[in-house]
């Protein structure tokens, strides 16, 4: 408050925050105010903060260049000259009509081709949003089904299928091969869930196995050899800003992440990114691929996907994103198990591959012997098929969760009890907390009574 007061240069803030002052606090004067910046326009209307923006395009008299009356006195509108910018990786209706009421004869911008495109005016009108329709480069309204993205062509984009059960160990092996193959990296992993981020990060951070046959002088070291990082929006502010510092200063690391580093986040020479749970709608997918491949620098993405989830790279191809397959079965010929390398005819699937049985093996015991790290995995397991659960429109013909055998979806997560089990201890858990809460509210009230 105190430095709104002494006057700020430049001021970061929350819609609903910024109306609040706007609102409510006398001092917080704005008549010098010169540049209004909305930074990822699409992603605060998606969140429901349309009015909010409108309120205070209203109080800043950037919504009409004329004067405001309030009450019996009238506010005349500075004279200073303003300039009203709208920053936005994607353009649907919303940030449409937002430009419309927001910005005087407005231009578009874009790195691609030196792009500038005068936007067309219209009256404005109150309208319902569905999010469905985008602008084209001719300024009219496309489809978002079918409008095409550009992508940086020096970005190699492809996709792996691979069962359910195995995922876990697939995503450990392509992560050892990254770091064996180039040491100096970087590299984000996209998970679904908060969760699913905390559970990946404590087993990288302390799984140790060997892949030969142990003796009295082996000593076990763990498995991936890198600095791990975690991001996710349940962590403190003051975490969330050392990992982005940490990680966007080293050369060689890990980042495990949910979709809070998709948008807004530079990170320097991130060389490739694994989307290891599936984005929702094709312009997720695009936020996330455009980490890496940035201003020229080479960069790979690759996209996990199981059997049942193939019909999504479709929806990709419709807006010109085409993905190649990743060689797995070439991948887990290349690690051999005490000292034998194997080939594709001496298994049938990738379930059935002697090193990935053999690690899936080592994943859960190192599971299940310890107590919390069960217990996150087992958390990490239930958040997952809630968000599996949570795909909207077309996506959710796509991810059902009736297509997917539970059983190995809990081995995803190293977890060797059925999901019934884990389903159960869950619930024990849960009803002694609501015991204990019933306990305690009754403790308060006979006190009061006693009072």
């Amino acid at each position: 408050m105190v430095v709104l007061i002494l006057g700020i240069s430049i001021l970061v803030a929350t819609p609903g925050r910024l109306l609040d002052h706007l609102k409510n606090t006398s001092s917080f004067l704005h008549t010098n105010l010169r540049w209004i910046i909305f930074d990822e326009a699409d992603r605060i209307l998606e969140l429901g903060y349309g009015k909010e923006i409108e309120d205070i395009l209203n109080i800043l008299g950037s919504k009409q260049q004329k004067s405001v009356g309030k009450g019996n006195t009238t506010s005349q509108i500075s004279e200073v000259q303003r300039q009203n910018v709208l920053l936005s990786a994607t353009l649907n209706e919303k940030v449409n009509h937002l430009a419309e009421i927001s910005l005087d004869n407005p231009v578009m911008v874009g790195l691609d081709k030196k792009i500038e495109l005068q936007l067309t005016h219209q009256d404005v009108k109150p309208m319902e949003f569905n999010g469905n329709d985008i602008l084209g480069k001719d300024g009219k309204l496309l489809s978002s089904s079918t409008e095409e993205y550009k992508l940086p062509t020096q970005l190699l984009q492809r996709y792996i299928k691979v069962p359910c059960g195995s995922r876990l160990v697939v995503l450990l092996a392509i992560l050892k091969h990254l770091f064996e193959k180039e040491p100096s990296q970087k590299v984000v992993v996209f998970f679904s869930t908060c969760d699913a981020v905390d559970f990946h990060y404590s087993l990288v951070s302390g799984f140790q196995w060997l892949s030969r046959q142990q003796s009295d002088t082996d000593v076990k070291q763990l498995f991936l050899k890198c600095n791990t990082f975690r991001l996710h929006g349940n962590m403190n502010h003051e975490d969330r800003r050392t990992t982005f510092h940490a990680f966007k200063t080293e050369k060689s690391a890990l980042l495990l992440s949910t979709d809070v580093a998709a948008r807004g986040l530079d990170f320097p020479k991130v060389r490739c990114i694994i989307q290891y749970d599936p984005p929702g709608e094709a312009t997720e997918y695009v936020h996330r691929v455009g980490r890496t491949a940035r201003i020229g620098e080479k960069g790979d993405s690759l996209l996990f996907l199981q059997p049942v989830e193939t019909d999504y790279l479709p929806g990709l191809e419709k807006h010109g994103v085409t993905l190649t397959e990743y060689p797995l079965q070439k991948l887990l010929d290349s690690f051999p198990l005490f000292g034998i390398r194997y080939h594709p005819k001496n298994f049938v699937s990738v379930d059935t591959h002697p090193w990935v049985v053999s690690l899936q093996k080592a994943l859960e015991s190192f599971t299940s012997s310890e107590l919390k790290m069960k217990k996150i995995a087992q958390n990490a397991f239930c958040s997952w098929v809630r968000a599996y659960t949570a795909h909207r429109g077309e996506l959710k013909g796509i991810f059902m969760v009736k297509k997917l055998h539970l059983g190995h979806v809990a081995r995803s997560f190293a977890l060797k009890e059925q999901p019934s089990l884990v389903n159960k201890s869950l619930q024990k858990q849960t009803k002694k907390r609501m015991r204990d809460q019933k306990q305690t509210n009754v403790s308060k009230k006979r006190k009061v009574g006693k009072r």
